[in-house]
């Protein structure tokens, strides 16, 4: 058509007029090639869209909201095979109980203490009640805070590629820290109760809570901030520890941390000593840990 005839007639002003028509047959070809690597590029920026949107929970961003969950029952928990299922990963040990004292702690409205219930006893636990035995998963969550600047700004939270946090630390003394930092490794809802005398409404209600694995301060003589010119330096809490791995309610979580391997201190299978562990999200398929990190300021 008449289209053609203006493609040939602006190729063969770009030919030296020597074997002109062989000339315009490598233009043509080339300016094919082109079209079909533009459509494959665009055809994988579609691919990659979707694929974050996969890879998130359907939730309206509201800034004036402390943090947002997905109420999506679409990947439903049963606890009792979810502990049973995991029962040789050091993360799962106390799952239950901890995860009572979690819910126990918040109905009974207590502050924040990183969860160190040990007054919690059997018959304490027992009064709570999770709705059908199950939690809900959810992929993401989106924690809002305000910028130093005084703007709100936001971070979302997902296990599998951003999982670090930052919450104001409950420590007191002339050594406390002011932040503990965290990795995220389940965001979960579920509707809870307890008939325990001291919680006001034994009806269910709607609770969301976070499980974490939590970093610890480096120890020893290391020393950080401006003055020493270096960055917080942490660890993984050994999972010996009790409370190596406990839940938190998002409300507490200040904004999301950008936290580094300490490269040059290598790997250790010490801090969680087995072959493969759910904790280890952001790489499942790895056998050990970074021994340390730094937070990034």
């Amino acid at each position: 058509g008449e289209l053609a005839h203006r493609l040939v007639k602006r190729l063969y002003g770009r030919t030296n007029k020597r074997a002109a028509t062989k000339q315009i047959g490598k233009r043509v070809r080339r300016l094919e090639r082109a079209q079909l690597a533009a459509q494959r590029r665009q055809m994988k920026k579609k691919s990659k869209s979707i694929n974050v949107q996969e890879d998130q929970d359907p939730i309206e961003r509201n800034l004036d909201e402390r943090y947002q969950i997905s109420r999506s029952k679409n990947d439903p928990i049963d606890i009792y095979s979810y502990v049973r299922a995991n029962q040789n990963d050091p993360a799962f040990v106390g799952f239950i109980p901890k995860l009572k004292d979690h819910i126990l702690g918040r109905l009974l409205k207590r502050e924040f203490d990183g969860d160190t219930h040990g007054e919690f006893t059997h018959d304490d636990r027992n009064t709570v009640r999770i709705g059908g035995e199950r939690l809900y998963r959810c992929k993401t969550f989106h924690i809002n805070y305000t910028t130093y600047d005084i703007r709100r700004d936001g971070d979302t939270i997902n296990p599998r590629t951003y999982p670090d946090i930052m919450v104001k630390s409950p420590e007191t003394g002339p050594q406390a820290q002011p932040y503990w930092y965290g990795r995220v490794i389940g965001v979960f809802h579920a509707l809870v109760s307890s008939s325990h005398e001291g919680v006001e409404d034994h009806s269910f209600r709607h609770m969301d809570f976070l499980w974490v694995r939590w970093f610890g301060i480096e120890p020893g003589r290391y020393r950080h901030g401006f003055r020493y010119a270096r960055l917080p330096k942490l660890g993984f809490v050994p999972s010996t520890d009790e409370y190596a791995f406990t839940f938190l309610d998002p409300a507490h979580v200040i904004r999301g941390a950008h936290i580094i391997p300490a490269f040059s201190e290598g790997r250790t299978s010490t801090l969680l000593p087995t072959r493969k562990s759910l904790a280890r999200v952001l790489n499942p398929e790895d056998e050990d840990d970074w021994m340390n990190f730094y937070v990034n300021m």
